[in-house]
């Protein structure tokens, strides 16, 4: 394999990665992969082929779904990136779904530590 297979195998494979981060927290916002594909405007399926490494991920897509979820970017790749350490080979830490939930609840998009499945408010745009 030549560096450029390397790179952009690696390329491919954090895109997917990033991907996977977004798909976490729109299932613990309680969002569907299709209700972010309407309110964000973008083709039907593009995120489902995303997910399937069929189609790489768009920086512009990225922040249009955070925005859609009401996440701050900078909370995006703080989550992506972590400075305390790297992802494990996953690709995530091994306490990932705990730290979303924590932040997911310290910018109100979350209920109560006693009930952190379940959203403040309803979704409407949800599937």
């Amino acid at each position: 394999m030549t560096g450029a297979q390397d790179g952009e195998d690696r390329y491919g494979q954090e895109t997917l990665r990033l991907a996977r981060l977004l798909a976490s927290l729109a299932r613990q916002k309680g969002r569907s992969i299709r209700s972010l594909e309407q309110q964000t405007g973008v083709a039907d399926s593009l995120f489902h082929k995303v997910l399937k490494g069929q189609v790489t991920l768009q920086v512009r897509h990225m922040l249009m779904i955070a925005d859609a979820l009401g996440i701050e970017w900078s909370e995006l790749f703080g989550l992506a990136y972590p400075q305390s350490g790297a992802p494990d080979a996953a690709g995530q830490d091994a306490d990932f779904d705990a730290k979303v939930i924590r932040v997911l609840m310290r910018l109100g998009l979350l209920g109560s530590a006693a009930d952190p499945e379940r959203p403040t408010s309803p979704d409407p745009g949800a599937t």
